[in-house]
């Protein structure tokens, strides 16, 4: 199965890609000056590079999965590339226009520097948010792969116990299938010592009234 790591690393890029995707659709096109759309592309960037780190530890991970599993993992870190270079290009293209309308636009006044500074530490707190909710999830997947590996080890211990159980019990079986087959042996001994002695002790008496019968003859017939 795929290591707890990349699972991990699976959930920190998707969560980024996430907050990527929904800062490009609503936060830029809400910007109101070009600040303020320079402080939300930086962190936009930033959330890719961690990203792209993230895929490049998921990468590594691969190469240490069994083959079975290579073939689901790599296709999902090819769709994250593929993603990860879609939002690379638009930041890119973002860049460029804010590059060239800064040429041409004049300075903002304080007032409007101030209102874009609010609005920057809104974005910011609201990316803060997000990332506290993502390390919140992370925690609690920690917490469950931690306790489904208590639960396998306890588990493992109980069969390895009642393997030696099932063992012993065979091992039993094999004795006492031993013992039956003596007795059986000794059963079917005694059963011909039994029909011998009958056809003996027939014979014994057979003598016995023959040996009567010629007394009887010679004594009431002979004389």
């Amino acid at each position: 199965m795929s290591s707890h790591k990349f699972e991990l690393l699976d959930e920190e890029v998707e969560a980024a890609l996430d907050q990527v995707t929904d800062k490009l659709q609503f936060g830029v096109p809400q910007c109101k000056s070009q600040e303020e759309r320079k402080a939300l592309l930086s962190e936009i960037q930033t959330l890719l590079k961690d990203a792209g780190d993230s895929l490049l530890e998921m990468n590594i991970e691969v190469r240490k999965a069994p083959e079975d599993y290579k073939t689901t993992m790599n296709s999902k870190i090819h769709r994250y590339q593929n993603e990860l270079t879609r939002h690379q290009r638009q930041v890119d293209q973002e860049q460029s226009t804010l590059s060239h309308m800064s040429g041409r636009l004049p300075l903002f006044s304080n007032a409007e520097s101030n209102s874009f500074d609010a609005a920057i530490r809104k974005q910011v707190q609201h990316g803060t948010a997000i990332l506290e909710r993502t390390s919140a999830s992370i925690a609690r997947s920690t917490v469950i792969a931690v306790e489904t590996e208590q639960v396998g080890t306890e588990v493992l211990g109980e069969l390895g116990t009642q393997r030696e159980t099932i063992t012993r019990t065979r091992d039993r079986l094999v004795d006492a299938d031993g013992e039956i087959s003596r007795s059986k042996r000794i059963i079917r001994s005694i059963s011909r010592n039994v029909v011998y002695n009958k056809i003996l002790l027939i014979v014994i008496i057979l003598l016995e009234c023959a040996i009567l019968g010629a007394l009887i003859y010679w004594k009431f017939f002979m004389k």
